[in-house]
């Protein structure tokens, strides 16, 4: 099965917001066997919206487009769909009930524009939106069909899960395919993983690298019948294991932060971070992660030498003797954290982001992370470059897979 995806939204042309549905939609299709043939940003505009469905129709089995259903008058995919496809929209008199329900729970009267995302297309499947005011639609177009979603994440995601991919697996022809799986690195650069991985020898399948920050994703390929594909999938993933499992830290949609947590889980293990540089991003990861309260004991950003002193303990003859960026202190702080907090293990973070040094003569990007687990205490010196984010979510990145890597496998323990 082929599929086009449309972010349909002029505010992701402007730069005003980052398509992050496209990335997410084309990773959750192929890893399901579902081949992305196209991916596009559509403005808001009526023609514009109705020349891409054409141009995509002819070459695939669905298309599935993202944004363009709010109450607004700049919301047009709803009314381009109808008229490309010569289709009334209807009143769905259900979902104008739940629509005014949810407003009378907030306390506020329904604006008259919500009125137009009650509106369906003549033939179409409601898909309902838990999250939101706007329904998505699965609608036949002939032997394809045109599928519909909202443009907030966490409105598109639950009912792409819930509802679209269901549909398209159920509605895909019975053949060969493409399918994929990315393994996620952690703990070794590009270029020597790829050195390790051809000790594995040749692959017969497609096989690619991808740095992403300090993690370095490794994709594979495989055309047949699913489970001719997944097989071999299988096994070349046990391949790779054998060679570089060490720095697989998860498949597909882990993340190293979950990857983190679950570890420190799985152990009754706690964790407390001191973050500079960081401005808390580390402890943000870490939170975005369901279960994470039974692991985070505390976090304290210490972005001020004060900071560092009193409340988190570090001595100030050792900032006056190495400096605020140094491994002295960034070693300081993973340990002082953990006395903070009576934690297992502490991370320390200190550091300079940029755009400027801090006067001290170090560098910009010049960053420490410690990392205190049991008995040990690990420590690297990072010389980044890129913008402050960059510097910012490199550190963070660092952070988590010293901490992963600290906490070998059980059966490697």
């Amino acid at each position: 099965m082929k599929v086009d995806l449309l972010c349909i939204g002029s505010e992701l042309l402007t730069g005003l917001v980052a398509d992050t549905n496209g990335f997410y939609l084309s990773g959750r299709l192929w890893s399901s066997g579902i081949q992305v043939r196209e991916l596009r940003v559509i403005p808001d505009d009526m023609d514009a919206i109705i020349t891409a469905l054409r141009h995509s129709l002819p070459h695939c089995d669905a298309i599935i487009c993202t944004g363009g259903l709010g109450p607004t008058d700049d919301d047009l995919t709803r009314e381009a769909v109808a008229r490309l496809l010569d289709l009334p929209l209807l009143l769905d008199p259900e979902w104008l009930e739940q629509i005014e329900r949810l407003f009378a729970r907030y306390g506020y009267p329904m604006p008259l524009s919500n009125r137009k995302q009650a509106m369906a297309i003549k033939g179409s499947r409601r898909l309902d939106n838990p999250k939101g005011t706007a329904p998505g639609a699965i609608v036949p177009a002939g032997r394809r069909w045109i599928i519909l979603l909202p443009g907030p994440p966490q409105e598109m995601q639950p009912m792409f899960e819930a509802s679209v991919l269901p549909f398209l697996n159920s509605a895909a022809p019975v053949g060969a395919s493409w399918f994929i799986r990315t393994l996620k690195c952690a703990g070794l650069g590009e270029s020597l993983l790829a050195e390790k991985i051809k000790q594995a020898g040749a692959f017969s399948h497609p096989l690619s690298l991808t740095a992403r920050g300090m993690e370095v994703y490794l994709q594979l390929k495989a055309y047949g019948a699913p489970a001719t594909a997944v097989n071999e999938l299988d096994e070349a993933e046990t391949r790779l294991r054998r060679t570089i499992g060490d720095y697989i830290y998860g498949v597909d949609q882990e993340t190293l932060a979950g990857a983190v947590v679950s570890r420190l889980k799985e152990r009754q293990l706690t964790l407390a971070l001191a973050e500079s540089c960081t401005g808390g991003l580390l402890s943000d990861l870490i939170t975005d992660i369901h279960g994470s309260s039974h692991i985070l004991k505390g976090s304290l950003v210490a972005y001020s030498p004060g900071a560092k002193i009193d409340p988190l303990g570090v001595e100030q003859n050792l900032l006056e003797a190495e400096g605020a960026v140094s491994e002295a202190v960034a070693v300081a702080m993973a340990l002082k954290s953990r006395v903070l907090f009576t934690a297992d293990a502490g991370v320390g973070i200190t550091g300079i982001a940029g755009p400027e040094s801090d006067g001290s003569g170090r560098p910009v990007g010049l960053v420490f992370v410690a990392v205190a687990f049991g008995e040990g205490v690990n420590c690297k010196q990072l010389n980044l470059t890129g913008t402050r984010r960059a510097v910012k979510e490199r550190a963070a990145q660092t952070a988590l897979a010293m901490l992963w890597r600290m906490m070998p496998d059980d059966d490697k323990a």
